[in-house]
């Protein structure tokens, strides 16, 4: 028997149970549900710039100039938007030199993807020193091979609700960062035994290794805290759910979405995209009546898009001031 194997988990509260920060809810809890809610209850807000950005980005006829002005309060981000819109993956034909034109270039989408990781992005590398197990690298890499992914599905399967895959494809496994630095030596610990088993850790095997040792999930953890945080539901959800998008209540093709890109991204990642329909989820795989023929396609496409997520990961990580 594996010394992993601890009694039946207590999951997190769900947004839909808890939508609370964490004080307000804790003294319903259980004593574990304490102990895990306090390992990232100081965990800080985003910045409340980054919230007005956020919420005027999701207002129908917010103008671009109310955007760019926000944006240009931080020079960080400012730095980012102007180096992402001059990547070659938006092929401009004339360097991009205001923030105004280039939110137009990269919509308010995109923008809105970019300004939350790289906020959440600069918010956990503060704290990279105390994380033990998870290859940062890795990390944000897959969760923007994830984003492309999700945008590439999106157009392939023309789903309405896209505008918010790229987004929901950046943070679908944020709790897992926020587990890595506040968990101590438990993430440690399952980063190990993944290792030892050969799990890839972005499959299902490996969230219920993550409820063996520490009680809860990454999904768990990121949903609540992506209440926290007062994201759309829209993406909450992909967070909580995007391991079993059957489950989601409220944004279901969008959930199933996210899900297939993970898998696309992973598949890309593991086995340099190559394919078999057995590296896939058949559930998802059927939500979308997909043929071997289209998935394929998708691969081909993520590959082809392998530049973009190298330049969008040198402009997440660019110290822009």
């Amino acid at each position: 028997m594996s010394e992993f194997q601890d009694p039946k988990p207590i999951p997190m509260p769900t947004p839909q149970e808890h939508p609370l920060p964490a004080a307000a809810v804790s003294p319903i809890l259980s004593k574990r549900h304490e102990i895990i809610l306090k390992r990232i209850r100081d965990i800080p807000s985003l910045p409340e710039v980054v919230n007005r950005i956020i919420q005027l980005l999701a207002t129908p006829g917010t103008p671009a100039s109310e955007i760019a002005t926000l944006v240009s309060y931080d020079p960080g981000l400012t730095s980012k938007v102007l180096r992402m819109v001059n990547s070659a993956a938006y092929g401009v034909q004339r360097q991009v030199s205001s923030i105004q034109h280039g939110i137009m270039i990269l919509g308010f989408n995109t923008v809105r993807g970019l300004v939350l990781s790289a906020s959440i992005f600069k918010l956990f590398e503060k704290q990279k020193g105390k994380a033990i197990g998870l290859d940062h690298q890795a990390f944000w890499e897959h969760s923007i091979l994830t984003s492309v992914a999700a945008r590439v599905a999106a157009n392939r399967l023309r789903i309405p609700e896209s505008d918010d895959a790229f987004s929901a494809g950046m943070l679908h496994d944020i709790g897992k960062m926020v587990m890595d630095v506040h968990f101590h030596g438990d993430y440690a610990n399952v980063m190990r035994e993944a290792k030892k088993r050969r799990l890839p850790w972005h499959g299902e095997a490996f969230l219920r290794l993550e409820e063996s040792v520490t009680g809860t999930t990454h999904t768990g953890i990121g949903s609540y805290l992506a209440a926290k945080w007062r994201l759309p539901i829209t993406i909450t959800e992909v967070i909580q759910f995007h391991h079993a998008p059957w489950e989601a209540e409220h944004c279901q093709p969008l959930v199933y979405l996210v899900a297939l890109a993970n898998e696309l991204a992973q598949v890309q990642q593991d086995h340099l995209g190559i394919y078999q329909r057995s590296y896939f989820s058949e559930p998802i795989l059927e939500y979308f009546n997909l043929e071997d023929e289209m998935v394929q396609a998708m691969l081909a496409e993520l590959k082809a898009e392998m530049e973009s997520v190298g330049e969008f990961m040198d402009s997440l990580s660019q110290q822009g001031h």
